[in-house]
C-alpha cells in the first residue's frame, strides 16, 4: 500500500516537473519572439530616420538580454547608429558573462582594431587562436606588423616561421587565396615542395590564381595537376577581358605547360601546346619580361623540327629568334649547328652518281638538292657580332667548335695542341669560361679515345675547384661531393668510374644524374636536366646488374622524352635486346622492328629484326 503511494507521489512529481519545464521552454520561445519583433521594430525605426526612438528601444531591449546574440544584435544596431561608446560598453557587458565566447571575442577584438586600439585588441585576439575566428588574431598580428616594421625589413619579417599559421588561418576563415598562396610560398622557400603543393585549392579566383597553382605543382613534381592548373587558368582568362591586369600571360602558360608534357614525357603533346604560339607569331602580344620564354618556346620547337626532319619549319624558327633577338645564345648555337649540317654533302653510292652523270634526278635526289641551307659565312657573322657586345664564354667555345668542323686542313694532332695550349693559358681563370672549356676538351678527348689525358684533365679539374683529402679514396669524396658540381661534371665522373669498372660509384653517380639531380626525389621520375646518354649508360649497368625491369623502365621513359629519331631507335634495340634475351621474342620483334622504322641506318636493330624473324 506504501508503495502505491509513493508511485503515485513520484508520477505526480514528474508530471509537474514537465509542466514546468514545457511552459519554462514555451515562456523562452515566446520570448525570442518578442525580441524578436522588437528588433524587427529597431529596424524599421532606423530605416524611417526615427534614431531617437530607436537608440530609446534599444535602451530598453539592452536590459532584457540574456545571450551572446542578443548582446551582439544590440551591439550592431548601436554600432549602425554611430553610439560607439554604448556598442562597447554593452559588449564589455556581455563579456562579463561569457568571456570565452568566441562570437562575442571576435567582435569585441574586430572593434577594438577598427578604432586602432591595437594593443587592447591583441589582448581580445590572442585567446581566438586554434578557433573558428583564429583569422581575427591574425589580422591583429598583420596590423601589428605593418606599424613595425619597415619597408627595408618587410620581406625578411613576414617569412618568419611564426607567420605560416597566421596566414593559415586567414585564409581559413576569409577564403581569400592570397594568405594561402603566401603559405605554399613559404614552404617553396624552405624547400618543402610537397607540402607547398598539399595546399592546393578545391576552386580557383582567377587565371592568376590557377597559374600560380600550376607553377607550384610543377615544382613538386606534379606535373599532372600543373597541367590541370594551367588548362583552368587558359579558361578563366578566356573570360577576361581586361589583360593588363592580369600578370598571367599566354606565353607564360604555354611556357609552363609544354615543359610539364616534357617532364612527363608527352613530347607531342608539349609541341601541340608550343603550336599555340608558334603557329600564331604575328598576333602573339609579348611582354618585355616574357621574351626570354618567347624565345625559349619557339627554341625547343625549332629543335622538335629538327628531330622530326622538318628542316624547313627549324630553319625558320632558328632564323626568327636570332634576328629578333641578336645575343640569344642558345639560338645562335643552334642556328651555326644547322648551318653546318645543311651544308654538309652526302657521299652518294655509285647508282646516284651515275644518275647525276646523265643528267638525271630522282624525286628524292631532287629533295635533297632543293633542301634548306643557312650559309656557314652568315651564322660565323652572327657570332662574331654578338662576341663583340658580351664576350660570352659559350660563343667563345661555339666558335671554336664550328671552326674545327669546317677547316679541313686543321688535324686531329693540331686540334689536340691547340686545345692543350688552351687550356693552359686559361686553367687558372677562373668562372664559366673555364669549365666550359674543361668540358668541351674532355668530350673532344673521349671522342678521340684519349682516355688516360681524359681522366688526367677531368681528375685535375675536380680538385682544383673543391677540397680532396689524399687520405680518403677520391670516389667516396666526389659521391659525396656530387650535389655542389654541375650535373654535367657528375656525368663525366659517372662516365669515368664506369670506365674503370667500378660498379657501385658508376650505378651510385648515374642514379644522381638521371633521378635525383633536379631536386625530385620520388620514385621513377626522371631529371628534366639529366642528358639521354646518361639514362642509356644506367640502363646498361641495370642490365649487367641483372636489374632487367629497372632497365626495362628506364629505357621506356628515355624514350619517351627523346625525340632524337637515332637515339629512340637506338633506345628501343636495347629494349629488343633485353627482351630476346629473356627469351620473349613477341615483344623483343615488335621492339626491333620499331626501332628499326625509327631510323632506318640504326643496322643492329635491322639485323636484330631479320634474326627474330627465322
Amino acid at each position: 500500500m506504501k508503495q502505491r503511494e509513493l508511485s503515485r507521489c513520484l508520477l505526480t512529481f514528474f508530471l509537474f516537473s514537465f509542466v514546468l519545464f514545457c511552459f519554462s521552454a514555451c515562456r523562452m520561445r515566446a520570448e525570442q519572439n518578442s525580441l524578436t519583433s522588437q528588433f524587427d521594430e529597431i529596424d524599421s525605426l532606423v530605416m524611417n530616420n526615427q534614431m531617437q526612438s530607436a537608440l530609446k528601444e534599444l535602451k530598453k531591449l539592452e536590459k532584457r538580454a540574456y545571450d551572446s546574440w542578443i548582446y551582439l544584435g544590440i551591439y550592431k544596431r548601436y554600432a549602425t547608429l554611430g553610439e560607439s561608446e554604448r556598442a562597447e560598453k554593452i559588449l564589455k557587458k556581455a563579456l562579463k558573462k561569457n568571456g570565452n565566447n568566441p562570437e562575442l571575442l571576435a567582435v569585441y577584438a574586430t572593434f577594438l582594431m577598427r578604432g586602432n586600439r591595437l594593443a587592447e585588441a591583441g589582448k581580445v585576439a590572442e585567446k581566438l587562436r586554434g578557433t573558428n575566428y583564429a583569422s581575427v588574431y591574425s589580422e591583429y598580428v598583420l596590423r601589428d606588423c605593418v606599424q613595425n616594421s619597415t619597408s627595408e625589413n618587410a620581406f625578411d619579417f613576414y617569412i618568419q616561421k611564426e607567420f605560416y599559421q597566421i596566414f593559415l588561418d586567414a585564409y581559413k576563415t576569409s577564403k581569400n587565396p592570397v594568405w594561402l598562396r603566401n603559405c605554399a610560398a613559404f614552404n617553396l622557400m624552405n624547400g618543402d615542395y610537397s607540402l607547398a603543393a598539399s595546399l592546393y585549392p578545391k576552386a580557383f579566383l582567377d587565371a592568376d590564381d590557377a597559374f600560380f597553382w600550376a607553377l607550384v605543382s610543377y615544382d613538386a613534381g606534379q606535373f599532372v595537376k600543373s597541367i590541370e592548373a594551367i588548362e583552368t587558368s587558359k579558361n578563366l582568362m578566356k573570360d577576361y577581358h581586361n589583360f593588363v591586369s592580369l600578370k598571367t600571360t599566354s606565353v607564360q602558360q604555354v611556357a609552363l605547360e609544354s615543359d610539364a608534357y616534357m617532364a612527363v614525357s608527352e613530347m607531342e603533346l608539349a609541341e601541340k601546346i608550343r603550336r599555340e604560339i608558334v603557329l600564331n607569331l604575328d598576333e602573339v602580344k609579348v611582354r618585355k619580361e616574357d621574351e626570354g620564354l618567347f624565345s625559349n618556346i619557339l627554341l625547343n620547337s625549332a629543335i622538335w623540327a629538327g628531330n622530326q626532319g622538318m628542316d624547313d619549319q627549324n630553319a625558320d624558327l632558328l632564323f626568327y629568334v636570332v634576328t629578333h633577338w641578336p645575343d640569344n645564345v642558345p639560338g645562335l648555337i643552334l642556328y651555326a649547328d644547322f648551318a653546318y649540317r645543311s651544308n654538309l654533302e652526302r657521299q652518294e653510292d655509285s647508282e646516284v652518281a651515275a644518275l647525276r652523270k646523265a643528267g638525271i634526278s630522282s624525286l628524292e635526289m631532287e629533295r635533297y638538292d632543293n633542301r634548306r641551307k643557312i650559309p656557314l659565312s652568315d651564322a660565323l657573322y652572327r657570332i662574331d657580332s654578338s662576341l663583340q657586345r658580351t664576350n660570352n664564354p659559350y660563343l667563345n667555345i661555339a666558335k671554336l667548335d664550328l671552326k674545327y668542323k669546317t677547316d679541313s686542313l686543321i688535324s686531329e694532332k693540331d686540334k689536340n695542341r691547340d686545345l692543350w695550349n688552351m687550356l693552359e693559358d686559361d686553367y687558372n681563370r677562373d668562372g664559366e669560361y673555364k669549365s666550359l672549356l674543361i668540358q668541351y676538351a674532355l668530350n673532344f678527348l673521349l671522342r678521340t679515345k684519349q682516355y688516360d689525358d681524359a681522366w688526367e684533365l677531368f681528375y685535375n679539374y675536380v680538385t682544383s675547384i673543391s677540397d680532396y683529402s689524399p687520405k680518403i679514396d677520391f670516389w667516396d669524396q666526389f659521391v659525396d661531393k656530387a650535389r655542389g658540381y654541375e650535373l654535367s661534371i657528375v656525368e663525366f665522373g659517372a662516365w669515368f668510374a664506369a670506365h674503370q669498372k667500378l660498379a657501385p660509384e658508376a650505378l651510385r653517380l648515374h642514379e644522381y644524374c638521371v633521378y635525383e639531380s633536379a631536386g625530385l626525389l620520388e620514385e621513377g621520375y626522371l631529371a628534366q636536366t639529366a642528358s639521354t646518354s646518361a639514362c642509356m649508360n644506367l640502363g646498361e649497368i641495370y642490365v649487367s646488374l641483372g636489374k632487367k625491369a629497372k632497365a626495362l623502365d628506364l629505357y621506356g621513359k628515355a624514350a619517351g622524352r627523346e625525340s632524337r629519331k637515332n637515339l629512340r631507335s637506338e633506345i628501343f634495340y636495347r629494349i629488343a635486346c633485353i627482351y630476346a634475351a629473356d627469351g620473349d621474342i613477341k615483344n623483343a620483334l615488335r621492339s626491333a622492328e620499331y626501332a628499326a622504322s625509327l631510323y632506318p641506318e640504326n643496322a643492329r636493330a635491322s639485323i636484330l629484326k631479320d634474326k627474330l624473324k627465322f
